[in-house]
């Protein structure tokens, strides 16, 4: 365990830190864009409600949401 701390409070592990949570970010970003751009389809906005829906009511999605912060937080840190 003691590796791991000295692993993130090393320059080296700060860097890791930030990579991975920027990728993760970045993730974030490209599926937000995807589902965004079922306003793009010509269905009257059905595909639409149908993405929002599934993103306001899956408890996966709510609890990486969640994480979504904390990542932000700790990228920032």
């Amino acid at each position: 365990m003691k590796w791991f701390l000295d692993l993130f409070s090393s320059s080296l592990g700060r860097k890791l830190m930030m990579a991975l949570t920027g990728l993760f970010l970045i993730a974030f970003l490209a599926v937000h864009l995807i589902g965004n751009l079922q306003l793009l389809k010509d269905d009257g906005g059905k595909a639409f409600n149908i993405y929002a829906e599934f993103m306001s009511t899956n408890p996966v999605i709510q609890t990486i949401s969640k994480g979504n912060f904390a990542f932000i937080l700790i990228h920032i840190v």
